[in-house]
């Protein structure tokens, strides 16, 4: 292929909105997400039974974008399961039991989450939103 080839094959891509192959590679696309919400909920749920009992069953922890609140609601999925209470220093234990406190980033994160709250009132709607967003 001859350089002034080369050089109209890319203009005729461009008008396309087309990137050539090499470039594929670096673009990364943004998964649908809805962090704050995530958080939250999770937070919703460790203060108050009623927000955990409203919300349990319709997330999953794949329904979380940030995989350490996946694996605080799988901690509170474990605690829920086997009838236990549900609250920051539990679900800490409960992290701590399965090795994962630290990759969520500790007990201050756990705690942190209750912080991200001023009202339960609409948890059910939040958690449908980050259900909606898996």
């Amino acid at each position: 292929m001859q350089p002034h080839q080369h050089k109209k094959n890319w203009q005729n891509t461009q008008q396309f909105n087309y990137k050539p192959a090499m470039f594929n590679s670096e673009i990364t696309k943004l998964q649908p997400q809805a962090v704050d919400l995530e958080e939250s909920v999770l937070g919703a749920m460790l203060l108050e039974k009623e927000a955990l009992v409203t919300v349990i069953d319709i997330l999953s922890p794949a329904a979380f974008y940030k995989e350490q609140n996946g694996r605080v609601f799988g901690a509170i999925l474990n605690l829920f399961n086997r009838s236990e209470p549900v609250d920051i220093l539990t679900i800490t234990q409960e992290l701590k039991r399965t090795g994962e406190l630290e990759f969520v980033g500790g007990a201050y994160y756990v705690s942190a989450l209750t912080n991200r709250i001023a009202s339960s009132a609409n948890v059910e709607f939040h958690a449908r939103i980050v259900a909606k967003k898996y």
